[in-house]
């Protein structure tokens, strides 16, 4: 290889530059020849093609554009929400938009208010969202018990970096609670207590009180009094919120509820915890809902009552030890008074960890005692009060807190002393008047509340009304009660006094409880000219509850026709409750009549209608049968009518229809209606503000 190279560089060395150009020159192509032309290819329709042929889509009619290329929907999405950016002055403020979210939620425009989030902020403004409208959002979802919604944006929230605060777990547990299929509820809510145990996320008093609420509520008693004892075991403090919250634990619980319900009343007075207005009420829903089990149960409840007796009669010398500064005789004497009377009703709960006057004893500390001075307070009473400076040493000598016991014949299971002398024996308690005679009656629950210094107010009378006796007397009663301590009923009182007397059969006492309304509301309409809250008006629920005494044709007519004059449409349930009346009483003009109201104003059927008609038609087969003389009877010809104008209406109702149970969270997936109550209601629009473009001009000094 290396001698060839050696020959070639000789070879080249020996021949002249002419003759090098002259070969050159042969070898050479003219220029306009040196590019090859290229060949021609013929397509299917004889077009020339002078291209390369290995060139893949190029023999097409139609050469391919930007336009003609296959985009994905994502791909377009994309480019449009890249290109399309929002204005600064098309933005809001997340106060603005929390406002916007809760006038849609005041008008229970559920879908429209999660819109505002969903659509306008991440889609159409491109606003980062906060915390505190995921917290607006989550609320809502709890009130009504949308418990997937809710966890589904608490997810969502958690996926933008934004930190859950102890406002997001207490609506958590809340839409728990509210959940309306008790399992799904339980299982979230055991979920999201495990996810704060394994996050180290501490619990604070409100979020305890919302998890002992949802697992009272989906039915797990057991789990909520574990997590009272797990506050207990952290040193939290078990507040009067907490037994409130008990209670909806107890409520669960059908058969036992009461009892239970009573057992944390007693650790509620023995913790010091005066009950407020919202015990009072849980307690007497848990005895309209809830009994108190078997003898055995009761006979256990009342050996836990006397075992946990919660006034400390003293019999001895007891000293106290008070700091006054140049205090009179008279005044120390007055408040040596107050501290005695304040120890007979409910023990003062200190906050701070301050003891108790009455505890603060002076056993053990060193006394000098200078110008004693004897003062009698009461009967069997005496203090001897020793000055010196500033210090004064009080002595009691006598009985210390004597409590005022009133005697009872029947014992009061919520008072502190359970009197059981009259007591003969025991026996199951099973109608709501015996419940609510075993905790005091009317009175004596009443007096409970002037102790804990709740007043009562109309919602309590209103759940108290189903408890007291069955009798007119009792039902005026109540309301005399009502008027002593200034209460005014509303509408809602009307309303459960008319269907009460209604259950027993007095129809005509639901009637003369109508006309009082009908004076009442003319009267206040007097007395309060502007102040509309307290005007009485009928609502749709007081024609339902008046709908039960209609027994028959003209007393419903009667009733629709006041609906039509008061503008209130009437709607499958009053219709249904009318229908139930001539099922019942088998009248077949009555039961027509309602059918024909169904079909002309287009309402659509339940099941419990249908079960009205079905039950009618076999009542009247039942009939039939047991006639002897059955082709010229008035009855069996009525029925062939009924039957015939039955099958037609059938199929003229869709019955199909009514027979689906709607989802319950159906009703947040679409938008509010729009109908004419609804007209009037507007939203409106936070205003926007510009900041104007300021110049910066330069300081000059005037000459």
């Amino acid at each position: 290889m290396a001698s060839r190279c050696l020959m070639l560089l000789r070879i080249f060395k020996n021949n002249t530059p002419s003759t090098i150009r002259r070969n050159l020159m042969s070898c050479s192509v003219p220029e306009d020849k040196r590019i090859s032309t290229p060949k021609e290819y013929k397509t299917e329709k004889s077009l020339i093609y002078i291209e390369d042929p290995d060139t893949f889509g190029t023999l097409s009619l139609k050469s391919p554009s930007h336009n003609d290329i296959l985009q994905d929907e994502g791909d377009i999405k994309e480019e449009q929400y890249s290109q399309n950016k929002p204005l600064k002055s098309q933005q809001l403020t997340i106060g603005q938009y929390a406002d916007l979210i809760k006038q849609y939620l005041k008008y229970k425009r559920f879908k429209e208010a999660m819109d505002v989030l969903e659509v306008r902020m991440l889609t159409q403004d491109r606003v980062k969202p906060e915390n505190y409208i995921y917290n607006i959002l989550i609320g809502a979802c709890a009130e009504v018990g949308f418990t997937k919604k809710a966890f589904k944006l608490y997810n969502e929230m958690k996926r933008r970096a934004l930190k859950p605060t102890g406002d997001t777990y207490t609506c958590l547990f809340e839409a728990c609670a509210n959940s309306p299929w008790p399992s799904y509820g339980l299982k979230n809510a055991k979920h999201l207590r495990s996810l704060m145990i394994e996050k180290g996320i501490e619990p604070n008093l409100t979020n305890y009180n919302s998890m002992i609420k949802a697992y009272g509520r989906c039915g797990d008693i057991s789990g909520a009094f574990k997590i009272v004892d797990e506050m207990v075991s952290k040193k939290i403090k078990i507040r009067v919120h907490t037994y409130n919250h008990l209670f909806h634990a107890c409520i669960s619980d059908k058969n036992t509820g009461l009892r239970h319900a009573l057992v944390v009343w007693r650790k509620m007075l023995k913790s010091r915890e005066k009950p407020n207005i919202y015990s009072f009420n849980l307690m007497l829903k848990c005895v309209k809902e809830c009994n108190l089990g078997t003898k055995e149960d009761i006979e256990e409840l009342i050996f836990i009552i006397q075992s946990q007796n919660l006034i400390d009669v003293r019999r001895s010398n007891t000293t106290l030890q008070i700091n006054t500064k140049g205090e009179s005789t008279l005044a120390i004497k007055e408040k040596a008074n107050q501290i005695f009377l304040e120890s007979t009703i409910y023990p003062v709960n200190n906050e701070n960890n301050k003891v108790n006057p009455i505890e603060k004893m002076a056993i053990g500390s060193e006394k000098k005692t200078f110008d004693s001075e004897s003062i009698p307070l009461t009967d069997n009473k005496q203090l001897t009060v020793s000055n010196k400076d500033e210090n004064v040493t009080m002595e009691l000598i006598g009985e210390l807190a004597k409590p005022l016991i009133e005697e009872r014949a029947v014992p009061n299971l919520l008072s502190k002393v359970l009197q059981m002398d009259n007591v003969l024996s025991l026996q199951e308690v099973e109608t709501v008047q015996d419940k609510f005679a075993v905790l005091g009656g009317m009175e004596d629950f009443l007096k409970e509340m002037k102790k804990a210094d709740v007043i009562p107010d109309i919602k309590v009378f209103t759940q108290m009304l189903p408890l007291v006796e069955e009798t007119r007397e009792a039902e005026m009663q109540l309301i005399d009660s009502m008027k002593e301590l200034n209460v005014i009923p509303d509408i809602d009182f009307y309303n459960m006094l008319i269907k009460k007397r209604c259950l027993r059969s007095d129809y005509d006492g639901a009637f003369d409880i109508n006309n009082m309304i009908e004076d009442e509301s003319k009267l206040r309409k007097k007395r309060y000219p502007l102040k509309k809250k307290l005007r009485l008006k009928r609502n749709i629920m007081t024609y339902g509850v008046l709908a039960m005494a209609c027994k028959t044709k003209d007393h419903a007519d009667k009733l629709l026709n006041e609906m039509k004059t008061a503008q209130i449409k009437v709607n499958i349930e009053i219709l249904g409750t009318l229908l139930k009346h001539g099922a019942t009483h088998a009248r077949f003009s009555y039961v027509l009549y309602i059918m024909k109201i169904v079909k002309e104003e287009n309402i659509i059927v339940n099941d419990i209608f249908i079960k009205h008609l079905e039950a009618f038609n076999d009542k009247c087969t039942t009939i039939i049968q047991n006639k002897e003389n059955k082709q010229q009877d008035i009855f069996v010809q009525s029925y062939n009518k009924f039957l015939e104008y039955y099958k037609n209406w059938l199929e003229d109702v869709n019955i199909e229809k009514a027979l689906q149970r709607e989802h319950p969270w159906v009703q947040f997936k679409e938008s509010y209606p729009d109908t004419v109550q609804h007209q009037n209601i507007k939203i409106q629009e936070p205003k926007k503000f510009y900041k104007r473009n300021k110049k910066y001009v330069k300081y000059k000094v005037l000459k």
